[in-house]
């Protein structure tokens, strides 16, 4: 019996939208290589750094002013942490009321856990995008697990591991959900309960047609 879900965050409640962010960068701090460290699923080279605790916010921008391209006199941009944390945030869009609705509806009989590859800037900005819809994230988390903070990133089992322990959840009462490939097949086997979500999905729908399996 299935008493858990664990969800991951971008591009299952948060929409993600690569290319703005990467335009972004490129024409408001005019960082043109952004590209290469983000992904979808996992981030490479200094911004993985970032996302597993490694380097601070203050260090993340450091490296962008020092990779920026001169400005249009041909000298060094004034770049603002505004401006860089725009850019950034870029990736991260409105929440749909669909999946607020979701979330509301399977509060009320399931613990849910929110697992997810991220950091401090974007998950403040997640943080403003549930205000923005007159909820907190801890209105439908238990608890937070965040690479950040726990310095580990999915899809490597040590994250799964902790907060395994730290939930005191059983993998096999447990479904987890997330739309890398990657950190559902380390999930599966863990001995969860597995959805691969696509999000252009309806996540309701996917969520109770696995749970009506059951």
């Amino acid at each position: 019996m299935i008493k858990n879900l664990v969800f991951d965050l971008g591009g299952v409640i948060v929409p993600l939208n690569r290319i703005a962010c990467i335009r972004a960068f490129d024409s408001v701090v005019g960082y043109k290589q952004f590209g290469e460290v983000l992904h979808l699923y996992r981030q490479m080279g200094f911004f993985d750094k970032f996302e597993t605790g490694q380097i601070s916010a203050r260090k993340f921008r450091q490296i962008i002013r020092g990779n920026a391209a001169p400005g249009p006199d041909g000298k060094p941009r004034k770049i603002t942490d505004r401006e860089i944390d725009y850019s950034l945030n870029c990736y991260l869009c409105e929440i749909p009321q669909d999946k607020i609705d979701t979330l509301l509806f399977y509060r009320t009989d399931y613990r849910m856990l929110l697992l997810s590859n991220t950091n401090p800037i974007g998950m403040d900005k997640c943080r403003q995008l549930f205000l923005d819809k007159g909820y907190k994230v801890q209105d439908f988390f238990e608890k937070e697990y965040l690479s950040y903070k726990m310095k580990m990133a999915k899809p490597n089992r040590d994250i799964f591991e902790k907060m395994i322990k730290d939930a005191k959840i059983l993998p096999e009462e447990t479904l987890y959900i997330d739309d890398s490939p990657a950190n559902i097949a380390t999930g599966k086997e863990l001995g969860f309960h597995v959805l691969l979500y696509n999000p252009k999905e309806d996540l309701y729908v996917k969520i109770s047609e696995y749970l009506e399996r059951q």
